[in-house]
C-alpha cells in the first residue's frame, strides 16, 4: 500500500491523471478519517489543504469584530462594549486532521476583548471645567450656536488624542442648517454663514483651560467680541483656522454642550481626580 501511495505521488507531481477510484483510495490513506464533522460539515477523506478552505470560509463567516464602548451622541449615556470573535485556522486545522473517525468537531474559537470597555466610561461623571457666555443674536446666529454645541456635545476624546473642532463639527453651509450671521473679517464685521460659532469655539477653550487639558491651536479675533473679555476667544474658519486641544491626561473625557437658561455652556467631564 505504501507503494501504491507512493506511485500516486509521484504520478501528481508529474501530471498525470490518476483515475477517480485510485484517487478515492488515496484520500482514504492520506485524508481525513471517515466521519469526521466541523460544525456539521462532513470532512470525510478530505485533504489538508481542502480542510484549510473550508475553515478559512468558516472563519470568515463567524468572526466578529469587537466593539468599542462609546458614548450615545444624543442621551450621553454608555453604549457598553462587545467581545469580538476570531477563529483560530491552524488550530482548527490540526484538530481535524488528526481527528478520530466518527469525531464531531466545532471551530476553536477565542473571545476578543475591546481596548475600550464599558468599564473605562462609566466612572466618567466628574466636571474637570466648565465655562458659560451669554446668549445674544439675531435667531440665524443663535441657530448657529444650537448646531455648532450640538455637533460637539458628547464627543469622546481618548487619552493622547486631540481635539478638532473643524473636524468634530464640519464645514459650515446652508445645506447643512447653517445661517447668515455676523462673523469678525480682519478689522470689520461682514455677513457669513455659520456666523456666531465662534462662540462656541470660545466657550469650549475657556472649559478647556479649566479643565487643565493642552491647548495645540488657538487664534484670537482681531477685533474684541461682544461675549467674552478679548484675549480669552478663540476663533474658528473653514478650514483653516481651528481650535484644538489635547487630553493629556490617563483617561477619556467628554465634551459636553448646551444652551441652558440663555447662556452657551460647555463642560468637560471626566473622572474623579485622584486625591
Amino acid at each position: 500500500m505504501k507503494r501504491l501511495i507512493t506511485m500516486l505521488l509521484v504520478f501528481s507531481l508529474a501530471g498525470v491523471s490518476v483515475p477517480p477510484f485510485v484517487r478515492q483510495i488515496h484520500r482514504r490513506f492520506v485524508g481525513v478519517n471517515a466521519a469526521v464533522y466541523l460544525e456539521n460539515h462532513n470532512l470525510e477523506y478530505y485533504y489538508p489543504n481542502e480542510v484549510r478552505l473550508i475553515v478559512e470560509r468558516l472563519a470568515h463567516e463567524h468572526q466578529q469584530p469587537p466593539k468599542d464602548a462609546s458614548i450615545h451622541k444624543e442621551t450621553g449615556e454608555v453604549i457598553p462594549h462587545e467581545k469580538g470573535l476570531y477563529i483560530d485556522v491552524d488550530q482548527t486545522v490540526g484538530n481535524v486532521i488528526s481527528a478520530p473517525g466518527g469525531a464531531e468537531l466545532e471551530l476553536v474559537r477565542i473571545q476578543v476583548v475591546p481596548l475600550l470597555r464599558t468599564e473605562h466610561l462609566l466612572p466618567l461623571t466628574a466636571i474637570l471645567g466648565s465655562f458659560t457666555t451669554p446668549l445674544m443674536g439675531a435667531p440665524g446666529r443663535v441657530k448657529n450656536i444650537r448646531l455648532s454645541s450640538e455637533a460637539i456635545n458628547n464627543t469622546l476624546v481618548l487619552p493622547g488624542v486631540v481635539f478638532s473642532f473643524n473636524e468634530i463639527v464640519g464645514e459650515r453651509t446652508l445645506e447643512r442648517g447653517y445661517q447668515s450671521a455676523p462673523i469678525i473679517l480682519g478689522e470689520t464685521v461682514i455677513l457669513g454663514v455659520g456666523g456666531g460659532i465662534c462662540q462656541t469655539s470660545s466657550t469650549l477653550y475657556n472649559a478647556v483651560v479649566r479643565a487643565g487639558l493642552e491647548i495645540v491651536e488657538r487664534r484670537i479675533h482681531s477685533l474684541a467680541p461682544s461675549y467674552i473679555q478679548h484675549g480669552k476667544d478663540a476663533t474658528v474658519a473653514w478650514p483653516h483656522t481651528d481650535f484644538k486641544f489635547k487630553n493629556n491626561t490617563d483617561t477619556p473625557i467628554i465634551v459636553k454642550g448646551a444652551i441652558q437658561g440663555g447662556r452657551v455652556r460647555v463642560w468637560i467631564v471626566g473622572a474623579e481626580p485622584k486625591s
